[in-house]
């Protein structure tokens, strides 16, 4: 039997991404939070109605609409600057290597909802496609999404839409959205998974270094 692991629906992620429009100031989201735990820390989360649930070595904040989002620092840096933030918004797993067929039926059933519900919030995406898409775009930046060589190679993403910033906004994130599907899931001997994830990253003025 198939387990979906999140918890999160389509219209979650419409919410989580509803609630990230509205920030105005992104350059402060990237430029990272004061240290863990002090007050300034705390009042830097409330800014932007965020609850923490760790700050060791990983930061994790759970949103007003209840997604749980890992926020990743800049090479180097100790959450100042932030580089990357990562939310799973779907994710199912295999009782057995039997299942294995049902892993990529309940995965091609996914994909269109969680990438309509993006759609809702962000547009039409700047690109949107499958692994082997012959027009499939090289990443702007290596951390981005997989080259072609590795992407051949792996099959991931296995699918993947991203919203390019229109520069309207100061330090808005460039946004992707993708789909794996495990190594196992190809096979019969072993379970297998899926997971569609979000990730924002930070215009390059904003950061130094890869995620």
């Amino acid at each position: 039997m198939l387990t979906e692991t999140t918890g999160r629906t389509p219209e979650d992620l419409t919410a989580e991404l509803t609630g990230l429009t509205a920030v105005d100031d992104w350059p402060s989201v990237w430029a990272g939070p004061p240290q863990g735990g002090t007050p300034e820390f705390y009042a830097w989360c409330a800014r932007y109605g965020w609850e923490p649930q760790t700050t060791e070595r990983i930061l994790q904040l759970r949103t007003r609409a209840g997604g749980e989002w890992t926020f990743f620092q800049a090479k180097g840096a100790f959450w100042n600057p932030i580089g990357a933030l990562n939310h799973y918004a779907w994710q199912v797993l295999a009782g057995s290597g039997e299942e294995n067929g049902a892993v990529h039926t309940a995965a091609a059933e996914a994909w269109p909802a969680y990438l309509k519900a993006a759609a809702a919030v962000l547009g039409a995406p700047t690109w949107s496609g499958a692994w082997d898409a012959a027009d499939f775009p090289e990443p702007p930046r290596p951390d981005f999404w997989e080259g072609r060589e590795d992407r051949m190679e792996t099959r991931s993403p296995y699918r993947l839409a991203y919203w390019a910033p229109d520069g309207r906004v100061p330090g808005q994130p460039f946004v992707v959205l993708q789909q794996s599907l495990s190594f196992q899931a190809w096979t019969a001997a072993e379970p297998g998974a899926s997971a569609i994830s979000l990730d924002l990253f930070a215009p390059a003025e904003s950061r130094s270094g890869d995620r």
